[in-house]
């Protein structure tokens, strides 16, 4: 299991050019590694999702844990994130919504709630509501306490944007997500990116907890 900072890609693209990589750095790490694809990563993140990501050692446990990720294998993959999001959410809540690609050169995912496409399911809870405050200043309306924070768990094989979309589809986005019309955090808190971090992973008896980052300390 290995912790993902903000920022960096998950595997080499186009557009990491110059950008820290998770697998080239594991590559350079461990160089029995460097023979298995994307340095032994089961599963990607976005660039400013921060966390726990799942990698293997070996070429047999790499094909196991594709598939347990992919939800086609017996073993159970259990995946919780943090997220900040527009507040008034409901304190608990779940959606099972279908996610699609945009046309060729679109970022975003489209989301309905049937239809062509690929089915994904989350369900959250809040961790910490919004605080009101008296003070209406901008300092004040982009910190993380004018946020709830939530978990959000995954079932099944995460779909692109899975969260991202899926709660922008619910009426609150995540914080600082322009991509899905997310209200914008002062770049203090979160370097410039939207506040999503895969904050836990249980495979079978082995939980892992990546630190949470400072927009989600409770």
């Amino acid at each position: 299991m290995l912790h993902k900072p903000a920022g960096w890609h998950s595997v080499e693209v186009r557009s990491s050019s110059g950008g820290e990589v998770l697998s080239r750095w594991i590559a350079v790490q461990f160089a029995a590694q460097a023979r298995l694809p994307d340095g032994g990563l089961v599963h990607r993140l976005d660039q400013c999702t921060s966390g726990c990501m799942i990698a293997a050692r070996d070429a047999s446990v790499h094909g196991m844990l594709r598939e347990a990720v992919s939800g086609r294998g017996s073993m159970h993959i259990k995946k919780v994130y943090l997220a900040l999001v527009r507040p008034g959410i409901a304190p608990q809540g779940r959606f099972e919504l279908v996610f699609s690609s945009r046309h060729k050169g679109s970022t975003k995912a489209t989301v309905r709630r049937d239809g062509e496409g690929e089915l994904g399911e989350c369900s959250w809870r809040v961790v910490r509501a919004a605080e009101k405050t008296s003070d209406n200043g901008i300092d004040a309306a982009t910190t993380p306490l004018a946020f709830d924070l939530i978990e959000v768990e995954i079932h099944g094989p995460g779909r692109r944007h899975q969260i991202r979309a899926g709660m922008a589809f619910t009426g609150h986005p995540l914080a600082g997500d322009a991509l899905y019309r997310g209200a914008p955090l002062n770049p203090k808190w979160s370097a410039g990116c939207f506040t999503l971090h895969a904050w836990r992973v249980e495979i079978g008896d082995l939980l892992v907890e990546s630190p949470r980052p400072t927009w989600a300390i409770v």
